[in-house]
């Protein structure tokens, strides 16, 4: 039998677990990016240094090595390259077209008003100047049209020059050299992954997520499993499988951000047409049982996932991620984990060496590392959550 040919888009720690579960199916593994000191390079057959948004190079890659499938994990910038080479060579995967619209923003929030979803009210500029019809007493969330791990995103006060600023940083973030201001929504946000087949969303689990507030970057440092808004996955559930349906992504994985409003309203706030960073599939497959690496490769091969959904939804265990971060700038000496929370940590990830620079926590790339914790019940893990900030130290040199 020949054996099959995967490519994956990335080689960072988030991709790792793919490159490892598709060596242990017995599939020839190439990986590719513009980061050869990237762990995940080392664990494939072969490495080619090329960058993952080039998406000519990496189709006439796709040509010469015959991939059989293309895939990545945890990677945004990288969606738009594999519906471009899989939309070429008819490989299974998103659509060129559905890719571009859940990797941009712009063309995120017109998709949702066209398939009749609730989004929030929003603006798009090129330029750091205040588009017409802007409110400049009301707060924004201004971000990049194509950026991921909340790079470029503030929240603005209620002044024009902060406003201002607020672009200007978000379009220093954008490789297109676009950002749209949303209407911030008080209440509420909600976040995990989820797995669309035919249409549906046969797994899902979803938390309360929190927000690091040192900064006026609003970034997400943590997400708490489950949710206490008992009846927000059903909303999802039919907004989720209404957007697949309008989108045409119907196969492959999902992290879902979404809001609540003050009268209980849902509104998606970002869809990814792939798995969480901070290794949240991870997380989830701990929690649920739901295996969302084993999944991602069986959607790339063309293979139906099994489930039981019904499972999933009775046997959902308690859990959290943490972001480890600097609040300073200074050069990193370690991490300090007080002993009454050690025993609710079965994985931590340091992205930073002893004696390297690190940043005031400002988005996904100046992140330390990562916890993902599991509790016995939800009142254990909000006693611990709650006062993480002081059982987790960095330490600085």
């Amino acid at each position: 039998m020949t054996t099959k040919t995967i490519l994956i888009l990335g080689g960072s720690e988030f991709q790792v677990p793919l490159i490892q579960a598709a060596k242990q199916l017995g599939l020839y593994v190439l990986t590719c990016d513009y980061l050869p000191d990237n762990p995940g390079h080392a664990l494939a057959d072969k490495y080619i240094n090329i960058s993952t948004t080039d998406k000519d190079a990496v189709l006439q890659l796709a040509i010469d090595y015959k991939i059989d499938s293309i895939a990545t994990f945890a990677s945004d910038p990288a969606i738009p390259t594999i519906g471009y080479v899989a939309e070429a060579l008819g490989l299974p995967g998103i659509s060129a077209q559905a890719a571009q619209t859940f990797s941009n923003k712009d063309l995120f929030r017109q998709v949702l008003k066209q398939a009749g979803l609730r989004t929030p009210s929003f603006y798009l500029t090129k330029s750091a100047a205040i588009p017409f019809g802007l409110n400049n007493n009301k707060p924004y969330i201004v971000k990049p049209v194509d950026s991921s791990g909340s790079k470029g995103v503030r929240l603005s006060t209620d002044t024009k020059s902060n406003i201002l600023e607020c672009i200007d940083y978000a379009l220093s973030f954008s490789r297109s050299h676009r950002c749209i201001i949303e209407e911030y929504l008080q209440g509420p946000q909600v976040h995990g992954d989820g797995f669309l087949q035919d249409g549906k969303l046969i797994a899902g689990y979803f938390g309360d997520q929190y927000f690091y507030t040192q900064s006026d970057s609003f970034i997400p440092i943590s997400t708490r499993w489950p949710t206490v808004h008992a009846d927000v996955y059903q909303q999802l559930k039919g907004q989720l499988e209404q957007l697949a349906t309008h989108t045409g992504y119907l196969n492959g994985p999902i992290n879902v951000e979404a809001r609540l409003n003050r009268d209980n309203e849902l509104y998606l706030i970002e869809v990814g047409a792939r798995n969480g960073g901070n290794f949240v599939p991870v997380l989830q497959e701990r929690l649920t049982g739901f295996d969302y690496v084993d999944a991602v490769l069986k959607v790339s091969l063309g293979q139906k996932v099994v489930h039981n959904e019904a499972f999933q939804q009775t046997q959902r265990k308690i859990g959290a991620y943490y972001v480890l971060h600097a609040q300073t700038d200074g050069i990193f000496a370690g991490i300090n984990i007080d002993s009454s929370l050690e025993p609710f940590i079965f994985y931590k990830k340091l992205f930073k060496k002893k004696g390297e620079a690190v940043q005031q926590y400002c988005g996904s790339h100046t992140s330390i590392g990562v916890l993902l914790l599991a509790f016995p019940t939800v009142e254990t893990r909000d006693q611990q959550m709650n006062n993480i900030a002081n059982l987790v130290q960095v330490l600085y040199a």
